[in-house]
């Protein structure tokens, strides 16, 4: 199959352009234009036989990789939901803390919603919250005030970073190139999450799924935590960035 054959030669590199795919397929004898091989290109996205990992860089997603995708727990929608009637435009994003249960050495037996608003809007939430989830709701604690008044299903709630990556399936959901530079960057996750599990989190999310590196290192350009991650990945892990 012609698909089979383009798609076999470019396996082997670490990542390619639109340009090695066209050019790779022309050596092939296709005889497509661009655009048609951009549609094709698409399609094979779409399909999931290649992900895109960075601006203008694709690889062939093998067996391992898929789209990240996590369960939200019945409170997590329930205050997405909270949120979505009484402020339908503001964006928004969740994140909780079980969903590192996948990467982390030591299970976390609790959940902590991480609530993340636009800042202009962060104090109307914090009522909404307050009245809807009584006794649950901290308005950016330091660590010292999350770990006096932490308890299970507690609700923080804190500025989000503009141009934050937002979700694939849902706006709010938590990319996971959001949650590692998070993770790096954020003084009360760094409290919550022992820096010794870091790099576990990040091979485990690397060689399991799909991993946009330029959403991930602009993200964390924004963080002023670029340098910090890329050396924390070079430095401590065995993963190969594809788009370096």
């Amino acid at each position: 199959m012609f698909n089979q054959v383009h798609l076999t030669a470019l396996a082997g590199m670490k990542s390619f352009s639109f340009g090695d795919f066209f050019m790779t397929n022309q050596d092939s004898g296709c005889p497509l234009g661009e655009e048609a091989m951009r549609k094709r290109l698409r399609g094979l996205v779409k399909s999931g036989e290649v992900v895109r990992v960075g601006r203008n860089a694709y690889c062939v997603s093998g067996n391992k990789m898929s789209s990240y995708r996590h369960e939200y727990s019945e409170e997590a929608n329930t205050v997405a939901q909270a949120l979505r009637e009484a402020f339908p435009a503001v964006e928004f994003t969740i994140f909780e803390l079980v969903q590192l249960n996948e990467f982390v050495n030591h299970q976390l037996a609790h959940n902590v919603l991480f609530l993340s608003v636009e800042d202009d809007i962060i104090d109307f939430v914090f009522d909404l919250l307050k009245e809807q989830f009584p006794g649950k709701v901290l308005l950016d604690p330091t660590p010292e005030l999350y770990h006096q008044y932490w308890y299970d299903g507690m609700i923080v709630l804190n500025k989000l970073v503009t141009e934050a990556p937002r979700g694939i399936e849902e706006a709010w959901h938590t990319r996971l190139e959001k949650l590692l530079v998070d993770l790096v960057s954020d003084s009360l996750l760094q409290e919550v999450i022992s820096k010794s599990e870091y790099p576990a989190i990040l091979e485990g999310t690397f060689s399991g799924y799909v991993i946009d590196e330029s959403c991930l290192f602009r993200y964390a350009k924004r963080r002023g935590a670029e340098k910090q991650l890329k050396a924390l990945i070079r430095e401590k892990t065995n993963i190969t960035l594809r788009t370096e």
